[in-house]
């Protein structure tokens, strides 16, 4: 009977495989670390946490505005969720508006000053795209701050809203105290032209403020999330983001 010769290959191949497994045996043991690392214990949940992707937006919470992502029973016992704070206004018509004015409607916040040349016009025409959603459903409303409102009256920002196509029944174009709106500005939304890790030293409380962040608060005044009002993309999320706020206020 004659005996089967044997692929010279496949012997070379089994060779190989025998060697690979014995290297892994022995790396092992010897490199206890070199296997398949776990994210979460080598960076921690609160970086892996932001890079799963979720169904609903987060809120903000504490100082710098970190955002997590609560339930139903986790947001009835949540605290330091961050959203705007009171404030009292006047509009471009001369009308009074205050934050309890914004509860019930998704808002989109902006801050702006009407003698810009710089990202203001271009965060303007942004936000117009938000202001043609406005016209589609009233459940959204669009609210931009003076950042010099010493200079900004109610007749110039009548004027501005005229040459700017905006259109008070959806957009409301706010003065009143420097002071105030700074405050609220800070505190609400960190806003302001320094970035939030740096220390504010030499920086008063009337020092000029500014930001291209745009913000979007839920029915509650709950900061829901921040957008780069330059990009308009970024603008487009945010409108893809009130309609998924509108779909949670609805299960409730």
């Amino acid at each position: 009977m004659k005996t089967k010769k044997r692929n010279p290959f496949d012997l070379a191949n089994t060779f190989d495989r025998i060697v690979f497994s014995a290297v892994l045996f022995f790396c092992s043991i010897l490199f206890p670390d070199c296997g398949p690392s776990d994210p979460a214990s080598e960076y921690g949940s609160s970086v892996t946490e932001l890079s799963i992707p979720k169904r609903s937006l987060p809120y903000f919470k504490g100082k710098d505005l970190q955002p997590i992502w609560l339930d139903d029973s986790e947001l009835q016992n949540a605290t330091s969720l961050r959203g705007i704070t009171k404030f009292q206004f006047v509009d471009q018509e001369g009308k009074t508006v205050s934050s309890a004015d914004l509860k019930g409607s998704l808002s989109v916040i902006s801050f702006f000053f009407t003698r810009c040349s710089g990202i203001c016009p271009t965060i303007t025409d942004h936000l117009k795209t938000v202001q043609e959603e406005c016209a589609k459903d009233g459940r959204v409303r669009i609210v931009s701050f003076s950042v010099t409102p010493d200079l900004d009256s109610p007749e110039e920002l009548k004027r501005y809203a005229q040459q700017r196509g905006i259109r008070r029944k959806f957009w409301n174009l706010l003065t009143g105290s420097k002071s105030a709106i700074y405050k609220m500005a800070r505190e609400s939304f960190n806003a302001d032209t320094i970035t939030p890790g740096e220390t504010r030293k030499g920086v008063g409380p009337n020092d000029f403020l500014h930001s291209e962040s745009v913000y979007l608060l839920d029915e509650r005044l709950r900061l829901r999330g921040i957008y780069n009002g330059r990009n308009l993309g970024s603008i487009r999320e945010l409108i893809g983001d009130m309609e998924r706020l509108k779909l949670e206020s609805s299960n409730l």
